[in-house]
């Protein structure tokens, strides 16, 4: 009798991919991954009062650097009032929504305000660019290197913690970015594997199609086990 077994939700290169840069952070650089919890889109977590201006981009900047440990000076500037319309053109999301720029002292990351009407997007922008000031240091010793570091920065930013509002921000955008939104909720599950948290924990910040994609990368990696 032939047995027909299910399609893996990623290949076998990403998946190992993603479990080699989590072996490597709790290898290498222990004190990020003992930081590292469930960020959700909640008081909790965020301070900063409704509003659209630089003073509340500010305080959200620094309650995402607060949470990945970040000591070094990281600048944070507007973009010019660039019209709505480039912010669904998903050809050039990563260059409307925030940019990280390490060519000076300070390194520097400027985000389009019009963002901050969408505070899930918003977070998850300034929590991928710092995640390059994280990772600039060590881009070369990561598995993949620097070819993969735009993967890397988002994998990076699961791994610390920002799973559920990276896979949520993807939906928003309707643009999925440098990771799948498979590839995203596998990276998920691994992280509340490795942290023993419930994934009861996820679901409430997660609409549907980001909550069906972890539930079947829960599914496949019960089957895997």
């Amino acid at each position: 009798m032939r047995l027909f077994r299910k399609t893996p939700l990623i290949g076998e290169d990403l998946h190992d991919w993603i479990i080699d840069n989590f072996d490597w952070v709790e290898s290498e650089r222990p004190a990020w991954w003992a930081m590292a919890e469930l960020i959700r889109p909640t008081r909790e977590y965020f301070h900063a009062p409704g509003g659209h201006d630089h003073e509340t981009a500010l305080l959200v900047f620094e309650d995402i650097k607060r949470q990945l440990g970040t000591t070094q000076p990281v600048a944070l500037e507007p973009l010019p009032d660039l019209p709505d319309e480039l912010l669904h053109d998903y050809t050039r999301m990563s260059d409307t929504a925030g940019q990280y720029w390490d060519d000076a002292e300070t390194p520097l990351i400027t985000y389009n305000p019009k963002l901050m009407r969408r505070p899930v997007m918003f977070i998850n922008t300034l929590a991928h660019e710092l995640i390059h000031a994280r990772l600039a240091p060590v881009v070369d010793d990561l598995p993949g290197g620097a070819p993969a570091h735009e993967l890397a920065t988002d994998l990076h930013a699961i791994i610390a913690g920002y799973g559920v509002i990276q896979l949520e921000a993807a939906e928003q955008a309707g643009w999925a970015g440098y990771m799948s939104q498979a590839s995203r909720a596998v990276a998920l599950t691994e992280f509340l594997h490795r942290k023993a948290i419930a994934p009861d924990d996820a679901f409430p910040y997660l609409s549907r199609r980001p909550a069906s994609w972890l539930r079947k990368a829960l599914a496949s990696r019960k089957r895997v086990r």
